[in-house]
């Protein structure tokens, strides 16, 4: 997009980017609708101008993502987000060299730039071993499956448990044929294609947790009702490459995240832990995670959880305070 010839007087990034967001997002889409899987690349030339001796000086700088965003045809939503982060990353550097006196302007935008691939992920869906930190809990089971379809397995690992208990980690011990509706899902999964599997799957409630730092987090939780059977997953990544995998053991995975010594249920949303089983149905009343979204709840350890006041001299005195707001109220 030649941005010069659109508006020869745009200089306002912001702007641009409210004018044409539906643009670059519609491009997306197209490739998306074509590739399925795409990684993008935004760029943005900008012409930039200073005074210097008398003389108008210009320099040209090309903004680009270093990493680029990777989508599919179910992230719409999340184009338009990566399109703003990207411009706000640019007003950002744009501000630091303001900040260090560079004195250059932006004089107006030149070109802004579109690349689409094809994503094709490292390795997506292969077999991946198991964190050192989490393989040691015991409570995942990770299917030594070669293909692509690692979401597949998880579930049948859930659902279809080994007669005699032994080697779950084998394709052999699950049958193939699982009755779960596929349609429409893409392999490897993305996470946000778990809604759409549930709603053409009625007794499929699925929850799936990432492991950060060596913590657990929470990637999504089920909002079937409360009578459909769950089925925990984890999430693990390493690089580009992502493998799920089917939990066996909530209260193994979660045992050592709790303050509570005697947890034996959590909430999936907070993964707070408690010790009787009434206990987490009360609390769901009123746990909506952050906003809503899932989360887990980082309580501060024990001598750090006082906080203290230490600039003394601020302090007001109380009589001094309600004479000052009897002046406010009556002015006002």
């Amino acid at each position: 997009m030649d941005a010069a010839e659109t508006n020869p007087n745009n200089r306002d990034i912001f702007r641009f980017a409210r004018e044409n967001k539906e643009e670059f997002t519609n491009l997306v889409e197209q490739e998306i609708l074509e590739l399925k899987n795409v990684k993008v690349g935004f760029g943005l030339e900008l012409k930039f101008s200073i005074e210097r001796d008398g003389e108008t000086q210009f320099m040209k700088h090309f903004f680009k993502n270093n990493i680029p965003f990777i989508f599919n045809r179910y992230d719409e939503e999340e184009i338009k987000e990566r399109f703003d982060e990207f411009i706000e990353n640019i007003e950002g550097e744009i501000e630091v060299w303001s900040e260090r006196g560079s004195g250059w302007v932006v004089e107006k935008i030149i070109i802004a730039d579109v690349n689409v691939a094809r994503y094709q992920p490292l390795q997506g869906g292969t077999y991946l071993p198991l964190p050192a930190n989490l393989a040691k809990k015991k409570a995942i089971i990770n299917v030594q499956n070669r293909d692509n379809e690692c979401l597949k397995w998880a579930l049948r690992a859930a659902l279809f448990p080994p007669k005699d208990g032994k080697n779950p980690q084998r394709p052999s011990k699950y049958p193939v044929n699982d009755g779960i509706n596929y349609g429409g899902i893409d392999f490897p999964t993305p996470v946000g294609q778990i809604d759409k599997l549930e709603a053409q799957n009625r007794n499929l409630a699925i929850n799936v947790f990432g492991w950060e730092n060596n913590r657990v987090s929470v990637h999504r939780v089920s909002k079937k009702e409360a009578n459909v059977l769950r089925i925990n997953l984890m999430l693990i990544e390493s690089g580009m490459a992502q493998r799920y995998c089917y939990v066996k053991k909530v209260s193994a995975l979660l045992f050592d995240q709790s303050k509570n010594s005697n947890a034996k249920h959590y909430c999936m949303m907070c993964l707070t832990g408690f010790s009787r089983a009434d206990l987490p149905v009360s609390h769901k009343k009123y746990c909506n995670g952050v906003n809503a979204t899932p989360t887990r709840i980082e309580m501060a350890e024990e001598g750090e959880n006082i906080l203290f006041f230490h600039n003394y001299h601020k302090k007001m005195r109380a009589r001094e305070r309600a004479n000052k707001l009897h002046r406010v109220d009556r002015v006002a």
